[in-house]
C-alpha cells in the first residue's frame, strides 16, 4: 500500500529552499486620496517588477488580498499593469493572510499552474474613512458582550494579561515606543517624523480600556506587491533572492464568540501549531534567527506572541521589552520598520515586506548586522465567523 505522506511532512520534503523573493514594490504610505487601492495596487506591481528585472511575460500568478474596506477588486490591479497572469486568486485569513498567499503561490507553482507569482495588498481605507467592527451575525454574538471591534478582544487579553501576570501599562508603551523609534529612521514610515514619549503615550486617548489610541494599528492608503518565483529564475534577478526555508499555518476554526481561549488564552490563536511546522519544514529552532517581524495590529498581540513562540516565559514578555530586547543590540531585534503600529498598516504584508528586506541589507539604520535568517508570523480572523483564530508563521534567508 502506497505511504500517505501528511501535510506538514509533505511541505518539509519538498519546498525548503525551493522558492524566493525577487521583487518589492512599495507606493506612498499614509493618505493617498487621489488614487483608489486599484491604482495603488497597479503602482505596486509595476515598481515590484522593476525591482525584480523581470518582464511582465513572466509572471503568470496573482494572489491578493483586499485591504479593508477600500481594496482592490479582482484582476484590476494587474490587468492595469499590464501583467498576463493566468489565475486571479483572492485570500482573507486577516492579518495571517500574508504569509497564507506565500502558502498558496508556492503550491500553485508546484503544481504547474505558474512560475512567477505577484502576492499584492492594497487598500485606500483612511481617505474612504472606513470603521472596522462587528457586523451581521456577530452582534447577536461578540455583541452581546460589548465585541464590536477587533481592539475589544485586544483589551480583553490585555486586562487578563495585567490580572495573571502584573502586565503593566507603562510596559505596553514599551512596545509602542519601540516600534515609533524604528520608524522614526525609516523616511517611508506613515509616523516617520512623529515622536513619541511615554509620557505621550500614556496620556493617549483610551478606545477601550487598557487600550489606547497609541496601542493601535495605523489605518493608512498604500499598497505592496511581492513576487515570488523558483530557486532558478530567481537567480537571474536584479536583486538577492530571498529564500523561504518554511511556513506553517493553522486555526481553531473559532472566532472569539465562539472560544474563550481567544481572549483568556493565546492558544486560541493557535500559533504553537504555525510555529512547529514553518521551525521543521525550515529545519531551524528560535536560536538561529537574527531578526523577527511579529504581527502587532495591537500592543498586546506582540507581547503574547513573543511569550506564545517561546522567545520568553508566560508573563515575562512585558519586562523583557522594556528591558530593551525588541531594539537593535537586543536579545530579540523585532519589528524594525515599525510596523503596524507606526510604519504602515497592510496587514501580514507589512511584517513580510520587512522581513525580506532585512535579508536583502534594505533597512537602512534599522538594518540587523549580519541577519541571515528572518522569522515572520501574523494573526487574524479572530472577528470572522469564516476564517476562525488563525496563525502563520515563515521562515525566510539571505
Amino acid at each position: 500500500m502506497d505511504r500517505i505522506i501528511c501535510r506538514e511532512e509533505a511541505v518539509k520534503v519538498s519546498v525548503r529552499d525551493k522558492y524566493a523573493f525577487v521583487g518589492v514594490g512599495l507606493t506612498k504610505q499614509g493618505k493617498v486620496p487621489e488614487l483608489s487601492a486599484n491604482e495603488l495596487g497597479a503602482q505596486a506591481i509595476l515598481s515590484a517588477l522593476e525591482d525584480s528585472g523581470m518582464k511582465k511575460n513572466e509572471i503568470d500568478g496573482y494572489i491578493f488580498q483586499p485591504g479593508i474596506g477600500g481594496g482592490p477588486v479582482g484582476n484590476a490591479p494587474v490587468w492595469a499593469a499590464g501583467v498576463p497572469a493566468k489565475f486571479c486568486w483572492e485570500m482573507q485569513s486577516g492579518g495571517a493572510t500574508g504569509i497564507s498567499t506565500v502558502a498558496a503561490a508556492i503550491g500553485a507553482m508546484e503544481a504547474g499552474l505558474c512560475s512567477a507569482c505577484i502576492l499584492l495588498h492594497a487598500s485606500s481605507a483612511s481617505s474612504i474613512g472606513v470603521v472596522v467592527g462587528a457586523g451581521g451575525d456577530q452582534r447577536s454574538t461578540h455583541g452581546a458582550y460589548g465585541y464590536y471591534a477587533p481592539i475589544s478582544v485586544a483589551a480583553g487579553i490585555a486586562r487578563r494579561w495585567m490580572h495573571l501576570y502584573g502586565l503593566t501599562k507603562r510596559q505596553l508603551g514599551s512596545v509602542a515606543l519601540t516600534l515609533r523609534e524604528y520608524a522614526n529612521k525609516r523616511p517611508e514610515a506613515v509616523m516617520h517624523a512623529k515622536q513619541m514619549t511615554m509620557e505621550d503615550y500614556l496620556n493617549s486617548r483610551m478606545i477601550v480600556e487598557p487600550m489606547a489610541v497609541a496601542d493601535c494599528c495605523l489605518v493608512n492608503d498604500g499598497a505592496v506587491a511581492l513576487i515570488i518565483t523558483s530557486r532558478e529564475r530567481a537567480k537571474d534577478c536584479k536583486k538577492r533572492p530571498v529564500y523561504v526555508m518554511g511556513y506553517g499555518v493553522d486555526h481553531s476554526g473559532r472566532e472569539v464568540s465562539r472560544s474563550s481561549e481567544a481572549i483568556w488564552h493565546w492558544d486560541g490563536f493557535v500559533t504553537e501549531k504555525a510555529k512547529e511546522t514553518a521551525f521543521q519544514t525550515a529545519g531551524i529552532t528560535l536560536t538561529d534567527v537574527d531578526v523577527a517581524e511579529m504581527y502587532d495590529a495591537f500592543t498586546i498581540f506582540l507581547l503574547a506572541q513573543l511569550e506564545s513562540y517561546g522567545i520568553c516565559g508566560r508573563g515575562e514578555a512585558g519586562a523583557f521589552v522594556e528591558a530593551g530586547n525588541l531594539r537593535l543590540g537586543g536579545k530579540w531585534p523585532s519589528n524594525t520598520s515599525g510596523t503596524e503600529l507606526s510604519w504602515s498598516y497592510l496587514q501580514g504584508f507589512t511584517h513580510l515586506t520587512e522581513g525580506i528586506r532585512q535579508m536583502r541589507g534594505e533597512s537602512g539604520e534599522c538594518q540587523v548586522n549580519g541577519a541571515e535568517i528572518a522569522m515572520v508570523t501574523g494573526l487574524g480572523g479572530m472577528m470572522e465567523p469564516g476564517t476562525g483564530s488563525g496563525a502563520a508563521c515563515c521562515i525566510l534567508r539571505r
